[in-house]
Parts: structure tokens; sequence; C-alpha cells
């Protein structure tokens, strides 16, 4: 925080900043202001603003305008002092507009920190940061935006009694980020623009000044125009009061920017407009191109399941075809056996005439003549078959329980001496039994193979 930096004196306050002016464009301190104030400072005449009724000194030297200050002549009779002390920046840009305001003036009658009571009758605590009655321009400097309350800024604008105010604020309140710069826009409201002040220490030489409007761009954000920007000298007061940058009034610059501003956001607009037209353009012909793939598509489907029905009906054609000719080859066979078997009913009696060959059906089927009541049936029916001589003749099961020739048969049969088994001849027709080489290995066959087909393993 700066020093003390304003003192009270005959019912005024005085700032440090009224101590500095330009002279030739060279920042020096002002002679009779310095004397006036020793003198007031050496009669005990300058006072704490806090009210506490502490005495002031002044501080200040002659080799560093920087060191200027006031302070309680004898702080330790007043520990009850609140006085609020300023900023260094606000200090700092005080004194530059001081010079500024010098610089442009030339006023004799430059007052710091006016109350407003000085200028109209009205009690509220606000003040104008510089005022010249003559030549009616007020200054009102804010160091930090939330200060500028709608309120003030209508205070001093109602009792400024026909005065011009210029309204300067800190450069560090600039910005806007998009969002809706409130505190700036009452400023700019009042006089068409925002006054942005930048300085380096207390040097008028270096102090910069940036005029800015804002406005809200096509998205609905905030920004900053750049209306000018230069050294604090570049700046002029004109006699109507208006602010000159480089000769040229900044509203006319203003104007001449939001011109711009909105040339810049017309061509935005028509950008923006030409855009949407060619992605409408662009998705019309993405949507004929996917419209046109699906009818393709579509089309695709189409010939393949017309291909798929082909192929179906083909294939329905080929089974049919092939059922068609699987019933005319089990119709054949059926028939050939059918055929067989009344050639083999035919022709039974004259096989049983013959007792060396088995009489098997197409099936393969042994069928036996019961020797006593004549019965053809297949072997499952008869008790006992076969033999030498009489291969294919035999004793039904009906005959072999019922029948008394062939129960005598039977028992005599049995009284007879077995004959001894000869594993050379087959116990079926009597014929020759061989050794054969077949698919699964060797074996034992009967010679009388196909008419007999008596087998035996080799173990």
């Amino acid at each position: 925080m700066a020093q003390r930096t304003v003192a009270l004196c005959d019912d005024k306050y005085i700032g440090i900043e009224s101590i500095y002016t330009v002279v030739n464009g060279r920042q020096i301190n002002i002679p009779d202001k310095l004397k006036w104030l020793r003198s007031k400072s050496q009669n005990n005449e300058l006072f704490c603003p806090c009210g506490c009724g502490a005495n002031l000194v002044l501080v200040a030297g002659d080799k560093n305008l920087r060191e200027q200050h006031f302070r309680i002549k004898d702080a330790d009779a007043f520990p009850g002092c609140h006085v609020v002390t300023e900023g260094k920046t606000s200090v700092d840009s005080k004194i530059v507009l001081k010079c500024w305001l010098d610089d442009n003036l030339n006023a004799d009658d430059l007052e710091t920190r006016v109350p407003i009571s000085a200028i109209a009758d009205s009690t509220r605590k606000y003040e104008f940061s510089f005022i010249s009655r003559n030549n009616r321009i007020a200054l009102n400097y804010c160091h930090d935006r939330v200060n500028l309350s709608e309120e003030k800024l209508q205070i001093l604008a109602d009792n400024a009694n026909g005065i011009s105010i210029i309204h300067v604020v800190d450069y560090l309140n600039g910005g806007s980020e998009g969002q809706y710069p409130e505190g700036l826009m009452k400023v700019q409201n009042r006089q068409g623009y925002c006054l942005l002040l930048a300085t380096d220490e207390s040097d008028y030489d270096k102090a910069n000044l940036i005029a800015v409007f804002y406005e809200q761009d096509l998205d609905g954000f905030w920004r900053e125009n750049i209306i000018s920007t230069g050294s604090l000298k570049e700046y002029r007061i004109a006699d109507d009061g208006e602010i000159v940058f480089r000769n040229e009034k900044l509203l006319t610059l203003l104007s001449r920017t939001r011109q711009t501003f909105a040339e810049q956001l017309e061509a935005e607009k028509l950008r923006r407009k030409e855009a949407q037209k060619q992605r409408e353009e662009h998705l019309k012909q993405l949507q004929i191109k996917a419209e046109k793939r699906k009818e393709e598509q579509k089309k695709r489907e189409e010939e393949l399941a017309a291909i798929r029905k082909q192929q179906e009906e083909e294939y329905a054609k080929r089974r049919a075809k092939e059922a068609e000719k699987r019933r005319a080859e089990e119709a054949r066979v059926a028939e050939e056996k059918r055929q067989r078997a009344e050639d083999f009913k035919r022709n039974m009696e004259s096989n049983f005439e013959q007792q060396d060959t088995q009489v098997r059906d197409a099936e393969g089927n042994r069928w036996i003549k019961c020797e006593f009541c004549g019965k053809i049936a297949m072997e499952s029916e008869f008790s006992s078959y076969g033999g030498p001589g009489h291969i294919n003749l035999g004793t039904c099961k009906e005959c072999s329980s019922n029948n008394p020739k062939a129960k005598s048969v039977y028992k005599s049969s049995e009284a007879l001496p077995k004959k001894t088994y000869d594993p050379t001849i087959c116990p079926e027709c009597g014929c020759k039994l061989v050794e054969k080489n077949g698919r699964n290995g060797r074996f034992i066959g009967c010679t009388g193979f196909p008419r007999c087909r008596y087998t035996r393993s080799i173990r």
C-alpha cells in the first residue's frame, strides 16, 4: 500500500498528486504548491482526513518524486486514527492524470479530490478526482471497476452542473473474456467508450491510454474493440471537452471502429451463411449419396433375393428330380425284388427237389421243407434241418411236437451213434471247407459258395 496521500486543509482535501505538473513536457514539482503546503504543515494546518484531529506533515524531496506523501506529526498521540490508505497504483494513476490535465488545460484552478458538495447542493460523499471550473472539465478516476456503481455515476452526472466528465479506469479492468463487462458498460453508456489507463510507477512519460468499446458478437459473447492505443501524451482535450487522439476525436474514431466492427460482423454473418449453405449443400449431397447407396443396396438385395430364389427353385427341382429318381429306383428294386420273390415262389417246389445247395430267397433267407407235413418256411420255424442228402429238408416245430412219425424218427436218431465231427466238412451242406482270404483277413469258407454261405473264423 502507498503511504498517506491525502491531507485535509481549510476544509478541503489535498491529494499528493496536486504538487505535480508538467513543464515543457517534463514532470516536476510545483514550487508554489510545495511552499504553500510546507507553510500549512509548519503551522499545523494540515489534518488527517479521517477526522481523528491529527496534524500531518508534508514529506516531499526534490530528488525523488516518488517519495512525496503526508505523515502524522505525532503518531503516538493518535492511536485511534483509522484513515484508509490508498493503493500505490491508484496514487500513481492520479499523479500522471494530474500531469496530463495540466499539460492539456493549462488551468490554474485545477482541484483534486473535490466532493460533490463543493459543486452542487448534495451531501453524498462521492467526489471528482479532478475538476477545473474555468474549463468546465472534471475527471473521475476509478482503480477498481467494482466501485463503478450506477449510483455514483448518476450522482456525478446529476451534480456536474454543466461540467463535462471524463471517466478513466485502470487498464487491469479491461478485457471481457466473453462476459458482460457490467462496470465498464456503465461508463460506456455515458461517454460512448471506456478509457483504460496503464502506468509505469508515476512516470507521466511512460503512461499509456487505451480507448475501447464493448459489443456482442454473433455468438452473443462480449468483445473488447480497441478504438485507439498510445502514450497518454498523444491524447488531448479539445475546447469542447472531447478527447482527441492524434488530431482525431475519439467519437469520430469510435464511429469508424463501430462501423468496421459492424462490417466484420456482417462479413462474418455472410461467411457463416455461406458456410451454412455449403454445409446444407454438403449434407444434401451426402443425403443423395446415402439414398443412392440405399437404392443400390436395395437393388443388390433384390438381385441377391432373385438369385437365392432361383437357386432354391433349382435346388427344389433337383431334389424333386432326385426324389423321383430315388422313387423310380426304389420302385425298380421293389419290382425286381417282387419279381425274384415270385420267381422264388414259382420255382420253390423245384428248388426242393435237389439237396445239393441251400434254398435261399432274394433277401438271403434260408428256406426249409418239412419232411413230414410238407410245410415250406424259413429256418426259424424248424427245430432241425440239413444234413447230408437232405440239406433243404427238416422237421418243423409243429411236427416235432405233434407228429408221431417225426417223434419216432427223432428218438431213433438219438439212439443212433453220433457221427464224428469233421472240421473240414461244411455242417450245413456237406461240401468241403477251405481256407480263404477276405477283406477282414483269412477265414474258413464253404466251397459251395454262393449257394452255401457258411463261414468260420480262424482263431
